[in-house]
């Protein structure tokens, strides 16, 4: 934990994309860490307690695949989530959109964060242009993120393209960028919409 005042914060990430988004974010600002995604093996390691498995029965443990799938995974375990989600302070749901879990259970979760009344923060990655149906999948999964109420911000991939050598590095600078985007949301100082 980086400071007292985070002790209110839990930081969740959801689907492959937004564990990996969700372990920069929480590296600046601390707080509560919490890992949501369909398969078992991105989860493998984490601490108990800070990763959850959605949708066995849907996914059986494997990656969602499709938005569609993502939100039946959500629904059938928001018993589960419900009982880990903070009562009170902040938080923040990240994913990388375009994909299955992250971009089918986004919605839902942003709505059972809002439903407690607490400060929720939303951050996503869209995906570079080059993933057509990738790219819709995640317009779409955004617009319902955005039909929730939920402050969100975003960074897309195909406007943060150049200076890197290939992609890993790219995917990593957008990680720190979001990461401190973030940062300056629990500072009070947001560009957040």
């Amino acid at each position: 934990m980086k400071d007292s005042g985070m002790k209110e914060l839990t930081v969740i990430g959801v689907g492959g994309a937004g564990l990996s988004l969700a372990q920069q974010a929480h590296k600046r600002i601390g707080g509560r860490f919490l890992a949501i995604n369909t398969d078992r093996e991105q989860l493998k390691g984490l601490p108990a307690g800070q990763g959850l498995v959605i949708g066995p029965h849907s996914c059986g443990g494997k990656s969602a695949v499709s938005p569609a799938r993502g939100r039946k995974a959500v629904e059938e375990s928001l018993g589960d989530i419900r009982a880990l989600l903070p009562d009170s302070g902040k938080a923040v749901l990240l994913a990388g959109l375009g994909g299955g879990a992250g971009t089918g259970a986004m919605p839902t979760l942003a709505k059972e964060v809002i439903q407690r009344d607490l400060n929720l923060l939303v951050a996503v990655t869209l995906p570079f242009g080059l993933e057509a149906e990738r790219r819709e999948a995640a317009l779409t999964g955004l617009k319902e993120l955005e039909a929730t109420g939920a402050t969100i911000i975003t960074h897309d991939h195909a406007k943060h393209l150049t200076g890197f050598s290939g992609l890993e590095e790219a995917l990593a600078s957008s990680a720190e960028a979001l990461a401190e985007r973030v940062q300056l949301w629990m500072e009070g100082e947001s560009d957040a919409q």
